[in-house]
């Protein structure tokens, strides 16, 4: 009897260190599984974190467009986009007016004295021609006056025109001080010499280089059918260097 006690005992006993055992690893994998979540949990949130800090690095390309360069004044100024094309037309220059440099399109085509001719949209730079006097940035303003003045009857003068001052002001060129006149021309019977517009619009800006070198000339006209507001995108991109 002693016996059979004894090993029942210890059956008994065996059982109890079982179920211990059992009841120990249970909190143990908790313990476990709940440090892996908190892990994972972790490292997304700094996975996130980083993300967000991370610099975007996509800044937009800097816009290059393509300029006139004037090598003799000094002057560059935006190319338009075609139909515009580098070049002054060379029948612009006369024994008053010289241009070194520029753009133009061909507006349409006008009869003159009997001959049909190219009638353009144009930009054109150059230095100012000694029959202009100049002694200094206080003649910045009847120079540009007087420049206005002259091209009217030059390049204008074959169809019937009036012709308004619509701005006179200084202006800054890279520093430099200027002169712009903006002018408009109106054509009340273009249409019979070939004219498709009524209307024109032009400016002269002339830029003080200093007292050892002639100023800087600059001469947009625009006709409407090409779309004035050309005119102070030209004005706006002038510079001097």
């Amino acid at each position: 009897m002693l016996w059979l006690l004894t090993v029942v005992t210890a059956a008994v006993l065996g059982v109890l260190a079982l179920f211990v055992k059992d009841i120990a690893r249970v909190p143990t994998a908790a313990s476990a599984a709940l440090s892996a979540s908190a892990r994972t949990v972790g490292h997304g949130s700094a996975a996130a974190a980083a993300h967000r800090a991370l610099p975007r690095g996509h800044r937009r390309p800097a816009v290059t467009r393509p300029h006139v360069t004037d090598t003799a004044s000094g002057l560059s100024y935006r190319l338009l986009p075609s139909p515009w094309r580098q070049g002054c037309p060379s029948d612009l220059n006369t024994p008053v007016f010289s241009w070194s440099a520029g753009e133009n399109t061909v507006a349409g085509h006008v009869t003159l004295g009997g001959s049909v001719i190219a009638w353009h949209g144009l930009a054109c730079s150059g230095q100012l021609q000694q029959q202009f006097a100049y002694a200094g940035p206080a003649d910045l303003e009847p120079t540009a006056m007087g420049l206005v003045g002259a091209l009217d009857p030059a390049y204008y003068g074959g169809v019937q025109h009036s012709r308004t001052i619509q701005d006179s002001t200084a202006i800054s060129v890279s520093g430099h001080q200027a002169w712009m006149v903006e002018f408009g021309m109106t054509y009340p019977d273009g249409a019979s010499q070939g004219l498709t517009w009524t209307s024109e619009r032009g400016a002269v800006v002339v830029v003080d280089r200093g007292a050892s070198q002639a100023p800087a000339v600059f001469y947009v006209s625009v006709p409407a059918s090409l779309g004035t507001q050309n005119v102070t995108t030209l004005v706006n991109s002038l510079q001097l260097g």
